[in-house]
């Protein structure tokens, strides 16, 4: 019988979500790349069984790229657009100058994460196939990043929209109990959390077929007020009174991705801060 072949998988940013990513994927059996722009971090990334690589991804320039792609099927960019702390950036021309290379390897299949930020603040129930019109200019730059992704026929690309992420030392409730009062108490939340988004990963690691769009949330629609009043609780904060301002109804769908990656999403992962 033929021996299945082990698939190479590099993990291009290996912060909150690439880190715990690559340790999944090496206890799966993948031979794992991770990068970082740190030298003190290659020896986190080695921790946890993964190869590091210093690589450095600019807009007109990359440096160490050609190292970490060398010899991998699989590409995983979890690198977030970073507009926050500076502004200027252009993640959509970061993202297309790493595409450039990709081009020039033997890459199969390039999984890209994105955001719900894409769909802006419609109402509504959303889906995979519903319009992009993004408010921000993050969510702008990511509709370019798709844009450019879909176009590209060289490989496969799963494209992932992450709605707000929440796991161990993350979670809105830390800034939001900060504010002197919160908005729309009857909109939903549309939140997933670390381990729900590896799994995903890891089931659209085998899935390369063709080019897809998949919408990472967790089903589970709480209220604004009800959520944050409980996680305000479970965390000893206070949580700030809510107000009936910029109300707006939405959710965004996970079906797509229930359905064809067999996804189990569960309540429990959005009531805890770990």
């Amino acid at each position: 019988m033929k021996e299945k072949k082990i698939k190479k998988i590099g993990i291009l940013g290996c912060g909150w979500l690439g880190l715990p990513l690559a340790k999944e994927l090496v206890q799966n059996g993948y031979f794992v790349h991770g990068s970082t722009t740190s030298s003190q971090k290659k020896e986190v990334i080695k921790a946890v069984g993964a190869t590091p690589f210093l690589v450095h991804c600019k807009e007109d320039s990359h440096s160490g790229l050609e190292a970490f792609t060398n010899g991998l099927d699989t590409v995983i960019i979890t690198l977030p657009p970073g507009l926050r702390s500076n502004p200027l950036r252009r993640h959509d021309l970061v993202i297309h100058k790493i595409v450039q290379h990709l081009l020039t390897t033997k890459i199969e299949h390039l999984i890209f994460i994105s955001s719900t930020s894409v769909y802006g603040q419609q109402s509504g129930t959303l889906t995979e196939d519903s319009p992009l019109v993004p408010t921000t200019e993050s969510g702008v730059q990511l509709v370019a990043c798709e844009s450019l992704l879909k176009k590209t026929k060289a490989f496969h690309s799963t494209i992932i929209r992450f709605g707000g992420l929440i796991g161990p030392k993350r979670h809105p409730i830390f800034t939001l109990t900060k504010k002197p009062y919160l908005e729309n108490p009857n909109g939903e939340i549309n939140l997933i959390h670390l381990d729900e988004c590896i799994t995903i990963l890891l089931k659209s690691i085998e899935r390369n077929k063709q080019t897809v769009v998949y919408n990472g949330v967790n089903p589970s629609h709480f209220s604004r007020e009800f959520y944050y009043n409980k996680i305000a609780e479970i965390a000893k904060l206070r949580c700030p009174p809510f107000i009936l301002k910029k109300e707006y109804s939405r959710i965004i769908s996970s079906k797509k991705v229930q359905k064809e990656l067999a996804i189990d999403f569960s309540v429990e992962n959005l009531l805890t801060l770990n």
